[in-house]
């Protein structure tokens, strides 16, 4: 996941891989030299969707995969376009590439999906106007990976919950029901819910932003926004979880609500899409996986992309540039595997399809499709906001109060993108 709001994904730092990209052609077979950073299992399911592509190219075009760490990909990127030395094509986050783009890193795609036939119609809407940046489009998504509900099936039976949340009012309520001290020594031994003070806490403040009809930067990402009234509304909401409606603990540390999750001591928490395996793979614990409960007057739900993107060459090959496009193609279509991963196909005929319905959590997290958000496409976008994930961490620890922890943001952010400009 992932995946800035994906900032925490994809913090910057130098590859010390040294393989050379260069490109070549082995008789009339076309090479493309294809760069991501899925490290995890999900590389191994990309990996078939290649193989597969390969195949259906034999002799024609093969595509070489180099695969590195997120918080490598990125300052790699940078050094080997600018030494001429980049690969055909390659996937990134959807919140990167409008930096990358600014740089004159990325290809322009109008001209390229167009001959490809790569339309609008056939994705989802928002992450496909996502892919615009300054008039032109530079990436064509994948995947859409959002937060999603998880709960423990067998605890809400145990307490005759028969269906999960859908407003914060009901979230509550399922929550406290679930909160109980089952062995009688007076300690809370069993949450109905996990706050998470750190990852993926900025991920339900975004949403719950959103929720409130809010936004968090604007859209040229030199201001920040999220410490308005309706920002402040909405982590004051993720606060009073612990606090005062007291459905969780106190101060969780990295990855400590899905250890409760999976340990069978929490009713629901909520993180990403790509968890459905993890949790589907723990012994003893009967998930479920549902939209994530609207918080707001509105619904949204924070959702990030892996998106393709081209390169800038030194010198541009258009046999490379076409099977590049084709190939494109060709994953998209064909990214049932990838939804198997743990990710909602951006394609609409892959997520239509009756393979993809049949996945019990991929397709109830999929009805949040039609309220996906994604941040501004601006450069400076994640300069802006990374400090509020920060001011979110101090307001759930209750170091600070919500307005104070985003107005000390606000302030950090638009300097930084001052400074990055």
């Amino acid at each position: 996941m992932t995946s800035a709001l994906a900032t925490s994904l994809v913090l910057a730092g130098c590859s010390s891989s040294s393989e050379s990209t260069t490109k070549t052609t082995e008789g009339s077979k076309i090479v493309l030299e294809f760069w991501n950073g899925f490290t995890g299992p999900d590389g191994n399911d990309m990996k078939k969707i290649v193989d597969e592509f390969n195949k259906s190219q034999a002799g024609k075009v093969e595509v070489k995969t180099q695969t590195m760490k997120w918080d490598q990909f990125y300052d790699k990127i940078r050094t080997v376009v600018n030494s001429g030395n980049a690969p055909d094509v390659a996937v990134m986050h959807l919140d990167q590439m409008p930096r990358m783009a600014s740089k004159g890193l990325l290809t322009p795609l109008d001209e390229l999906i167009k001959d490809a036939g790569l339309k609008k119609e056939d994705f989802i809407p928002q992450v496909w106007e996502a892919g615009m940046w300054d008039g032109k489009r530079y990436s064509v998504p994948l995947d859409v990976h959002p937060i999603a509900l998880y709960y423990n099936a067998d605890l809400f039976k145990k307490e005759g919950i028969e269906k999960p949340p859908t407003t914060l009012e009901e979230f509550v309520s399922t929550a406290k029901k679930l909160t109980k001290d089952t062995d009688g020594d007076g300690k809370i031994d069993q949450w109905g819910f996990g706050m998470p003070t750190l990852w993926p806490s900025q991920l339900m403040y975004y949403s719950a932003i959103r929720q409130n009809g809010g936004e968090s930067v604007s859209a040229d990402g030199m201001t920040a926004l999220y410490n308005d009234d309706k920002g402040v509304k909405a982590l004051q909401t993720l606060v009073d979880l612990i606090y005062k409606d007291k459905i969780s603990p106190e101060k969780i540390q990295q990855d400590g609500e899905v250890t409760l999750f999976k340990q069978g001591k929490l009713g629901m928490t909520i993180n990403g899409i790509w968890m459905i395996n993890g949790f589907k793979e723990q012994q003893g614990l009967n998930v479920a996986a549902a939209p994530i409960p609207q918080f707001g007057d509105t619904k949204a739900t924070w959702a990030g992309s892996h998106n393709f993107v081209v390169p800038k060459q030194k010198k541009e090959d258009p046999a490379k540039v076409k099977a590049a496009a084709e190939f494109i193609n060709y994953v998209t279509s064909n990214s049932l595997a990838w939804a198997k991963a743990g990710q909602i196909p951006a394609k609409n005929s892959v997520r239509d399809s009756a393979d993809f319905k049949a996945l019990k959590e991929q397709s109830a997290i999929a009805e949040q499709v039609p309220y996906l958000v994604f941040p501004p496409a601006s450069p400076t976008y994640v300069d802006v906001w990374v400090p509020a994930e920060q001011g979110v961490n101090k307001a759930l620890l209750g170091q600070m109060q919500p307005k104070q922890a985003l107005d000390e943001a606000k302030d950090k952010g638009e300097k930084a993108a001052k400074a990055a400009k």
